[in-house]
Order: C-alpha cells, then sequence, then structure tokens
C-alpha cells in the first residue's frame, strides 16, 4: 500500500493540534512535523499521536520552513495540513482512494479549503448546513482551492515567505494536476486579540519582503494588500491592488479587492469600470455579478440589477449576498411578494446568519408600519419604521415610508433627511424624488 506522511510546521499549537491529527492519523503512515520555537506542550502532543517532531529554524519564511519538513518525509505522497485544520472523514476515505491508486494520473491534488467565519459578504463564502458538527455553528465557510496533497520526490517545492504555495513548482515540473471535492475544515482559532493583532503585524512584515523580492508578480503585491486590510490601512492596500493591476490587469482578486475599497467610499463609477473589465476577461463569477447588481441598484437602475442578480443565482443558487440585493431590486420594482419570498426562502438556507432574519423581520415591521399609518396611526407607524431601520439602515422604501410619516406629523426636517436618505441608497426612486421635491 502506497504511504502517506502528514507534514506539517506548528507553533505553541497544544489548543488545536490533537483536533487535527486526530483527523488524519487513520490514514498516514507517519506524521512528520516541523516545530519552530513552541513553548507550551505542542511537542509533547504530537509524540502522544505518534508524529516525529524536528525542531526547525524559523527564519520569518513558511515555504523554508515547510521544504525543511519535507525534506525528512519518509511517503510517497505527502498531505499538507495546519494545526487548525480538521480533515473531513469523507475526505480523509478519499485521500486514501486517491493514494491507493497511485493518484488515478495526478502528481498534485487541489482540495477546497473551507475557512468558517458569518462574513456573506467575503469573496467565496459559501453557507453551510447548521446541523452539520463540522460547522461548529458557524453560519458558513470561505472555500478556498488549495494543493494539499502531492507526490514526494518529484522536485516539488513551496516558494514565497508567507501566502506559500507549491502550485509554481509542480507546474514547472510538469506535474499533473486534479481538483478533487475534498474538504479540509480550518477553523481559525482565535487567539487573545493582542495576539492577534501581533500575529497580524508578523504576517504584514513577511507580506512586504516578498513583494519586495518579487516585485514583478501580481500575486505578491495583492496578497501584501490582503495584509494591509487586515491591519486596517486601506490606503496602502488601494496601493497595493494598483500595483498588482499594473502587471496584470485582469488579476481577479486584485479587482475585487480594489473595487470593494472603491465600493466602500461611495466610488462606484470606478468600481463598475473594473468589475465590467472582470466580466469581460472571463466567464463572470457570481460575486462580480453581485457587486455590479449592488451598483445598478445605487444607480437607480433596478431592472438592470434584477438581471444581474438573477444571473448572479443562477450561477450560484446560494449565493448569499445576491439574494439580498435581488430582495432589495425586488423591492424597489414593487414586487414586494417576490422580495418577501425570496428572503424567507434563504432564511431556510442560511438560518444561523442574523442579517437574513432581521431583513425579513424589517420588511415585516414596514408592511405592519405601512398599515398603521392608512389606519391613521401615524406615531405607532413611526415607531415600527425607526426598529425596522435599526435592523435593516440600507433599505430606501423604510426610509422613505419614515419620511412620509414624519411629513405627516409635521418634522419637515426629518421627512427631508429621509427622503435624501432613500435617494443615496437608491438614486432616483421615484416617490422619495417626489417627495422630497414637494417639500424644497
Amino acid at each position: 500500500m502506497p504511504s502517506l506522511s502528514v507534514v506539517m510546521i506548528v507553533k505553541n499549537e497544544a489548543h488545536c493540534l490533537a483536533d487535527c491529527l486526530r483527523s488524519a492519523q487513520s490514514i498516514a503512515s507517519e506524521i512528520v512535523i516541523g516545530d519552530t520555537g513552541s513553548t507550551d506542550a505542542t511537542a509533547d502532543v504530537a509524540r502522544s499521536f505518534g508524529a516525529v517532531v524536528h525542531d526547525v529554524p524559523w527564519h520569518d519564511d513558511f515555504a523554508e520552513a515547510r521544504n525543511a519538513v519535507l525534506a525528512r518525509a519518509n511517503g510517497e505522497w505527502l498531505l499538507h495540513l495546519d494545526a487548525d485544520e480538521v480533515v473531513d472523514p469523507a475526505g480523509a476515505n478519499r485521500i486514501r482512494e486517491i493514494i491507493d491508486g497511485d493518484g488515478f494520473g495526478a502528481d498534485a491534488i487541489e482540495v477546497t479549503l473551507a475557512n468558517y467565519c458569518d462574513d456573506p459578504r467575503a469573496w467565496r463564502w459559501t453557507p453551510c448546513d447548521p446541523s452539520d458538527p463540522a460547522a461548529r455553528g458557524f453560519s458558513g465557510y470561505i472555500g478556498v482551492g488549495l494543493l494539499r496533497l502531492f507526490r514526494n520526490r518529484r522536485g516539488f517545492e513551496y516558494r514565497e515567505p508567507v501566502h506559500e504555495n507549491i502550485t509554481e513548482s509542480v507546474v514547472e515540473r510538469g506535474g499533473v494536476i486534479r481538483a478533487e471535492p475534498i474538504l479540509i475544515h480550518h477553523y481559525c482559532y482565535s487567539p487573545p486579540q493582542i495576539a492577534a493583532e501581533s500575529k497580524k503585524r508578523f504576517y504584514l512584515e513577511i507580506a512586504r519582503k516578498k513583494a519586495a523580492q518579487r516585485a514583478n508578480d501580481p500575486k505578491a503585491w495583492h496578497d501584501l494588500a490582503e495584509q494591509l486590510l487586515a491591519c486596517g490601512d486601506a490606503s496602502q492596500a488601494e496601493k497595493a491592488c494598483r500595483t498588482a493591476l499594473s502587471l496584470d490587469p485582469a488579476h481577479l482578486g486584485a479587482i475585487t479587492t480594489l473595487a470593494n475599497l472603491l465600493l466602500n467610499r461611495g466610488e462606484l463609477v470606478e468600481a463598475q469600470a473594473l468589475l465590467e473589465r472582470a466580466r469581460m476577461n472571463q466567464a463572470a463569477p457570481a460575486h462580480v455579478l453581485t457587486a455590479l447588481g449592488a451598483i445598478a441598484v445605487r444607480q437607480g437602475h433596478f431592472d438592470e440589477a434584477r438581471g444581474l442578480l438573477e444571473a448572479a443565482l443562477a450561477s450560484e443558487p446560494k449565493a448569499v449576498m445576491a439574494a439580498l440585493y435581488l430582495a432589495r431590486a425586488y423591492d424597489l420594482l414593487g414586487w414586494t411578494d417576490l422580495s418577501r419570498n425570496l428572503l424567507h426562502r434563504f432564511t431556510k438556507i442560511v438560518p444561523l446568519l442574523k442579517e437574513i432574519t432581521d431583513r425579513v423581520e424589517s420588511h415585516r415591521l414596514r408592511q405592519e408600519a405601512e398599515k398603521l399609518f392608512q389606519d391613521g396611526n401615524a406615531e405607532q407607524a413611526l415607531e415600527r419604521l425607526i426598529e425596522a431601520l435599526r435592523l435593516d439602515a440600507d433599505d430606501p422604501i423604510t426610509h422613505n415610508d419614515l419620511g412620509v410619516v414624519a411629513l405627516s406629523l409635521g418634522d419637515q426636517a426629518r421627512a427631508r433627511r429621509s427622503f435624501e436618505w432613500a435617494l443615496l441608497l437608491a438614486a432616483g426612486f421615484a416617490p422619495a424624488k417626489e417627495n422630497l421635491e414637494g417639500i424644497t
């Protein structure tokens, strides 16, 4: 039976290492771990699973450390894991099948790393089944395809000191790569805030060095941009993205990150041009269509937004942000039932995501307020609308309704602010425009 070495580098991972090793122990011929300076019980935990632990000098270079471990592995195949990851049981079985079948013609296997989080705005975020024990209370994950399973002794090596990858060398060596539906769960155990900030800064310095060393590599500049964003430096992140795009105008990661930065400060026209570039250069991913749809909503092009967002959902039926923006477009087109039904459908797809449930409740409160206002209960309608906006502050219809109610109560200043907000969120929204013109 062909042998498999699980290969890892670790530092102070005693809190999570056992879960990782337990998930891979049954398929591994050996576990080889490089410890880069742990001061906790990491090495003891590793040895309790039969791992061979080597001390690996740390030189601020993840690729160098990983390659030092690869050099000590004896298996015919190597599986790279990190300590805060768990191999899915079905994935573990498939890994063993692939190795026993000598790769079925492949030299390296791309798996999906499932990075669990509750941020549906993140690129490639996928909702997960809350009843799945692997979800551990998360509503979804960001799926990233990575080469993690590959043949040993073929000259494959890791490159880049941070966000290291082995793909480049596999391609150079003529290795055959195939993607497999294998999940590795990544829970990213959160250290204390001070330690987390320190880790981000540490990664940032390595990313800066990498960009300096690989000045003509757009990936290095985009990796730097992502790390700068993690450290809260949006201005420098934008510069890094623009450098990446000067090297490769079609770099999807840099386009996406820069477009998000532009959208966050309201620069819709440039963001739209960037995203249209991505749309022209390749089959448009759902997140690009979603962002374009969101821009169309802000610009008041509701039917165009509907078309873009329906296309995004056709491409990825569980694309939560596409559904949220599409519900907004339906609402603004006057298709209230379609909007409500879509939101309710997604409460079943992502029941743990608060943003969805808040939108559903805000929708209900707005309709209740409209009924109260029609019945002459303006004060109660106002209360419902304020609560609705607390749950969904970006709903132009609720802002417009609040303006109408405020005007009926003699609060012209508040009404004007509400109509202006509605138009800021959806330019040209006819009811808000007419109402604002009526008081100016």
